[in-house]
């Protein structure tokens, strides 16, 4: 009998490498995420650095370098499904606590789960992690304006059909324009809660049937 020949493999060899596979996965998500955050610090630091920015070593194109790693995330990262549940999940974006406290409080009286976020770069971070049904993000957020999060939103897979409000004091035409452009409503501020709470309704009535799980609101 010939020793050297190979065994056929067992159930238990393909479950290993097919753990494996999923931490090299799990793995990747994660260097990616570091690098793409790293980016979105870089970019900050830059702007607000101004001139005054080391010629060595070379800075890299930033937004080339931001819109490839969010490529390269949707590509290996799983397509997750999100959970049925009988209210929707809304992240508030907004670095003043009296309107994060105001509007969750009246959200919360609905039942709606509300996740809330300080800066824009824990707004990214929090979008892609929990999967809102939908995002409310003042246009002037600390960290990375309104805009800038949702463009960064627009470009991934997994967070592109997010329906989005964005709240602001800054009551002229040409931020109403610039909202309605990249796809999201438009509440000024100061707003009446009731308005306000209606309008999420709305803006989910509109997109549920697009949704992953459809609820009643």
């Amino acid at each position: 009998m010939n020793s050297s020949i190979e065994r056929p493999p067992l159930p238990r060899d393909v479950e290993d490498v097919v753990r494996r596979i999923g931490r090299h996965r799990a793995m990747l998500v994660e260097l990616v995420r570091v690098q793409l955050q790293t980016l979105l610090e870089l970019k900050d630091l830059v702007a607000r650095s101004g001139a005054a920015v080391p010629p060595e070593p070379p800075l890299p194109d930033i937004d080339a370098e931001i819109h490839l790693a969010s490529r390269i995330r949707g590509l290996i990262s799983a397509e997750a499904r999100v959970p049925n549940r009988s209210t929707p999940k809304v992240l508030l974006v907004d670095d003043d606590p009296t309107t994060r406290n105001l509007v969750s409080h009246f959200l919360r009286k609905e039942d709606f789960i509300v996740i809330k976020a300080s800066d824009g770069n824990d707004g990214l971070a929090r979008a892609k992690k929990d999967r809102p049904d939908l995002l409310i993000v003042d246009t002037t957020v600390a960290g990375m304006d309104g805009f800038e999060l949702v463009s960064l939103l627009k470009r991934e897979p997994e967070t592109r059909g997010l329906p989005v409000l964005m709240l602001s004091s800054l009551n002229d035409e040409e931020a109403i324009v610039k909202s309605l452009d990249a796809g999201a409503d438009y509440v000024i501020k100061p707003f009446s809660p009731r308005i306000l709470v209606a309008m999420i309704k709305r803006i989910l009535r509109d997109v549920r049937d697009h949704a992953v799980d459809h609820r009643p609101l």
